[in-house]
């Protein structure tokens, strides 16, 4: 009888082989997956490695970068803080010339303000491209008169600066200079005239009235005698006024009082009005506020006087004068206006030259005079450029209320 379900052998043999074979390939490839996984990892632990030192050379070059931008925010605002500090106006332009900066300086100079020049491409007070170094009158919007020197250069990344400075006061003090070495001179000039003059002066005036004294009085002769000694007489106001501005006096101080003074000056310079001439033809207006103050009478009641002559000459056929004294802060100030003509601007800077006048008849001395006493007070004389509020000339001198 056959044995059933009894296995073959030699199939029994071949499945344990299938087995070993199968076994033998699932080792290989966990061991393949393996070697897979440590280089996987091994490579993320190199990433990893790279990764932190890429993050510290950014964090370095972060610092680095916060360094160079806190230095350079430092050095902007050291380079702000001294183009605000300079006193020269600084413009920067841009390529297409367009303003894109200013300093304080050169708002303060040109009197407008940093917004009203920005985005714009001139301005009366700069000169762009034809800056030269050259010196130009610039007047400012409040009516101030400037003189400017500008200087421009381009900038070697695009645009350019130009750089403006205020020589109005170095102007002025240069012409101050002038003005009294000119006027130290002309002094000793004058001093030397006057003494070689005064002498046969004095004769002729004594002759003149000796030969008056004689005469009938009434006759031709006598009449003449009398212009003779009259002309002496003027010659010699004359004379004693270039000897006052040749060699001033020193003061001598008292207390004055306004209304009396201003009452003798005004009469005094009613003497230059023609003979027979009606005094109605002008209206003298005369007014005081201030205190009684000390200065030398003399001096100070001819030069308010010559101030009110020259202001009743400046209107030969009759017209308004406006005589005052008032106190302007510490000091008194002596104001003459008048109706006339005015002075030109171009002779505003001479009127106070000895010898320099525009009338025939005039001798150049009376503002001279009156800058000269006015300096001796330590004071000043002033011509407005403006008219008065009579339309003609508007001078004062002041004078401190109280020497020191």
């Amino acid at each position: 009888m056959e044995e059933v379900g009894r296995a073959d052998p030699g199939e029994t043999q071949g499945g344990a082989e299938e087995a070993v074979t199968s076994g033998t390939e699932t080792t290989l490839l966990v061991e393949e997956l393996t070697l897979i996984k440590d280089s996987l990892l091994a490579s993320y632990a190199r990433l990893e490695q790279r990764a932190e030192h890429v993050e510290r050379e950014l964090v370095a070059a972060n610092a680095e970068l916060g360094r160079k931008v806190a230095e350079l925010n430092a050095v902007r605002s050291h380079l702000e803080a001294v183009l605000h500090a300079l006193p020269s106006g600084v413009v920067v332009r841009d390529e297409d010339d367009v303003i894109v900066r200013v300093n304080e300086a050169a708002c303060t100079i040109i009197g407008s303000s940093e917004r009203a020049l920005m985005t714009r491409s001139s301005h009366p007070a700069l000169q762009g491209r034809k800056a030269n170094g050259e010196s130009h009158e610039y007047v400012r919007p409040d009516g101030e008169r400037r003189v400017l020197v500008s200087r421009w250069s381009p900038v070697r990344s695009g645009g350019s600066v130009e750089i403006v400075d205020d020589r109005t006061e170095v102007e002025t003090l240069q012409e101050q200079l002038h003005a009294q070495s000119k006027m130290a001179a002309l002094g000793t000039i004058s001093g030397g005239i006057a003494h070689e003059i005064r002498n046969p002066l004095n004769a002729v005036r004594g002759f003149a009235e000796l030969l008056r004294r004689e005469m009938t009085a009434g006759t031709r002769s006598a009449r003449f005698a009398a212009r003779i000694c009259e002309g002496v007489d003027e010659a010699d106001q004359i004379i004693a006024s270039m000897l006052t501005f040749a060699s001033p006096e020193r003061l001598t101080l008292e207390t004055i009082d306004p209304k009396e003074l201003i009452d003798s000056a005004v009469e005094a310079a009613k003497r230059v009005l023609p003979e027979n001439a009606p005094e109605n033809k002008w209206q003298i207006i005369s007014s005081t506020s201030a205190p009684a103050f000390i200065a030398d009478r003399i001096k100070v009641r001819q030069a308010l006087r010559n101030l009110v002559a020259n202001a009743l000459q400046a209107q030969p056929d009759g017209g308004a004068v406006d005589v005052s004294i008032s106190l302007a802060g510490k000091d008194v100030l002596f104001r003459v206006c008048d109706a006339g003509p005015g002075i030109p601007p171009r002779l505003r800077a001479r009127v106070a030259e000895p010898f320099f006048t525009t009338r025939a008849e005039g001798t150049g001395l009376g503002l001279a005079l009156v800058h000269s006493i006015a300096e001796l007070h330590d004071g000043r004389l002033h011509v407005s450029p403006s008219p008065s509020h009579l339309g003609g000339a508007d001078i004062t001198f002041r004078i401190p209320l109280q020497p020191q």
